[in-house]
């Protein structure tokens, strides 16, 4: 009797392990969901700011840029306008997946409190993913405590999305067009 309510109660976690490693790997799958862009740039548009007047996102002309992809880290770097100071670093951690925000002054020293950012947080799926604030990040800056950044594929779509929450209220969202790609060697970029 004991063997058999032991052999069911492995059998029941063993289930219940199985069952819940797919919604473990989402970031995994939504980190290979980049590699179907990589070699291209894509345009893009601010849809919504609401971080203060005259943001320079307002009204800015988006690109990202996926020049650099491999198995453990994704760099996209990110333009506004002219300005080509910002790049997006997604990489595979023991903690799970890390978005960095890398910002430089154009003779490329990077800004102060660079490389802030967050660990996704296990509510996103294979197509889009969230990034609270980690204790660094905290650390070096304390208001960024209610940043949540969030970028998703939309593939029925074609469009991929990088959003900035404060205190979870959406205050900036990008859209950019994945449908046309930019051959990276293209005049446009």
């Amino acid at each position: 009797m004991r063997t058999s309510t032991l052999s069911v109660l492995l059998i029941l976690c063993t289930l219940l392990f199985l069952a819940c490693r797919p919604g473990e790997k989402t970031d995994e799958r939504f980190f290979e969901n980049y590699f179907d862009y990589c070699g291209y740039a894509y345009q893009g548009r601010s849809v919504m700011v609401d971080l203060g007047e005259d943001h320079p996102l307002e009204g800015a002309e988006l690109m990202m840029i996926l020049d650099h992809c491999t198995d453990n880290e994704i760099r996209i770097p990110f333009y506004v306008n002219d300005d080509r100071s910002r790049t997006w670093i997604l990489r595979r951690t023991e903690q799970g997946l890390h978005l960095s925000h890398d910002h430089r002054y154009e003779d490329g020293t990077p800004y102060d409190q660079n490389l802030y950012g967050g660990y996704t947080d296990g509510k996103g799926t294979a197509y889009k993913q969230f990034f609270p604030a980690d204790a660094r990040t905290i650390e070096e800056r304390p208001a960024r405590v209610i940043n949540v950044w969030s970028k998703e594929f939309d593939r029925e779509n074609e469009r991929y999305y990088y959003r900035l929450y404060l205190e979870g209220e959406l205050r900036y969202e990008a859209e950019f067009d994945l449908s046309k790609p930019i051959p990276l060697d293209s005049e446009r970029i």
